[in-house]
């Protein structure tokens, strides 16, 4: 059983994902998680909300390592995650403390596929996209050349909704998720 932290976005394979735990039943998961050296779910909330009562996620999420953390005097832990491999729920039970614990089954990432020529614009536009300062991609230099991690990086960081984020998550055609990031970068112009 996999424990899920629905959140308000989407995370892919490679992303790194910031967190502040305040919450006391993710503050027991995850150290529930680090005793075991595991990670956790992460989900796209499909109804609900991050805190209270347990969200309604997605059934497809990612899953992501932790590999650093912080306790602030305050009580708030920072992690510092990294998206790993999706998965889909299989089935999920909202436990007492209102935690969601799932059954799932792992996706393979994508296999790697050379960037060609013509698509070096995409390229470019990700090294623009990295002049900004909340945007923040794992250190990686030979990942820039895969096709697969510049469509998710692109995703992850184009001002669209987290809805058509999660279109291209759960998309399994390396092809079919370049058309449908090539139809968002028309949507932007």
């Amino acid at each position: 059983m996999l424990p899920i932290f629905p959140l308000q976005r989407v995370v892919f394979p490679d992303s790194v994902l910031r967190l502040q735990i305040f919450e006391q039943r993710y503050l027991d998961m995850i150290a529930r998680q680090l005793s075991n050296n595991q990670g956790f779910g992460v989900c796209l909330i499909k109804k609900g909300n991050e805190t209270g009562v347990a969200a309604t996620p997605f059934k497809l999420g990612t899953y992501v390592e932790i590999v650093d953390f912080d306790q602030k005097q305050d009580g708030i832990l920072l992690l510092t995650c990294i998206g790993r491999q999706r998965f889909t729920i299989n089935s999920q039970t909202v436990l007492p403390d209102r935690l969601i614990s799932a059954n799932v089954s792992f996706i393979d990432n994508l296999e790697d596929s050379l960037i060609s020529g013509e698509q070096n614009e995409l390229i470019n536009l990700l090294e623009d996209l990295t002049q900004h300062p909340q945007v923040e991609i794992i250190e990686s230099p030979e990942r820039w050349q895969c096709m697969d991690f510049v469509v998710e990086r692109l995703t992850e960081f184009l001002p669209v909704n987290e809805f058509q984020k999660q279109a291209i998550l759960e998309e399994n055609d390396l092809k079919t998720r370049i058309a449908m990031l090539y139809q968002m970068l028309a949507w932007l112009k």
